[in-house]
């Protein structure tokens, strides 16, 4: 990320993938930040600007911030979150940006808790935003398009091989990999032969 790109996040302010902060957070702070953009579709969090005022404020991180921030992802947020950091300089001014992934097994909580984004604020979820963000196929090892696929054959009945390869832009061999995979785990089952095969969830799912 770019100094270009922080001002056009300025320009758009706040919101649902994007939250800005003067100064460095404490630990709670950090792992509510994650796991609330963790239960969204993921986000950037940026350190060291008055979005306000937009101003340039800059922070100081120490040299272990990167490794601080990880470990917080692993030892205080359920499941863990694997967020990547970057350290922009400016003017002689650092800003660090904390950009974390969408979560594949939601919900995360920390401390027992669970976060969500409301707009540009990070809150505990109600029980039934909790329920909503809930995802049946946590912890199976699925990787984002499978999941996104077992929802689309939950709201449509079934995906072929080329619905998969048009959906996500990958190789025939790739869909055919991931949907074997899918079915190994008994996660869904294929009907017909050939191309005229598809995959559907199984009854009960």
């Amino acid at each position: 990320m770019n100094w270009d790109e922080i001002l056009q996040l300025l320009d758009q302010g706040e919101g649902q993938a994007v939250e800005f902060e003067k100064s460095l957070p404490s630990q709670d702070d950090i792992a509510r930040e994650l796991v609330a953009f963790s239960n969204a579709d993921g986000g950037k969090i940026i350190y060291g600007i008055d979005d306000k005022n937009k101003h340039l404020i800059g922070v100081v991180p120490d040299n272990n911030f990167e490794d601080w921030v990880k470990e917080i992802g692993k030892n205080k947020c359920a499941p863990s979150i694997a967020p990547s950091i970057d350290i922009i300089d400016k003017a002689g001014k650092k800003i660090v940006i904390v950009n974390v992934p969408e979560g594949l097994d939601k919900p995360y909580k920390t401390d027992d808790i669970c976060y969500i984004r409301d707009g540009s604020l990070s809150r505990p979820a109600k029980e039934n935003e909790e329920k909503e963000i809930t995802n049946p196929w946590s912890g199976k090892g699925l990787n984002k398009r499978q999941i996104r696929a077992l929802q689309m054959m939950a709201e449509h009945g079934a995906i072929t091989n080329r619905e998969y390869r048009e959906a996500f832009n990958v190789s025939h061999k790739t869909a055919h990999l991931e949907l074997t995979m899918l079915e190994d785990k008994r996660l869904v089952k294929s009907e017909g032969a050939g191309r005229s095969t598809c995959y559907i969830l199984p009854s009960g799912n």
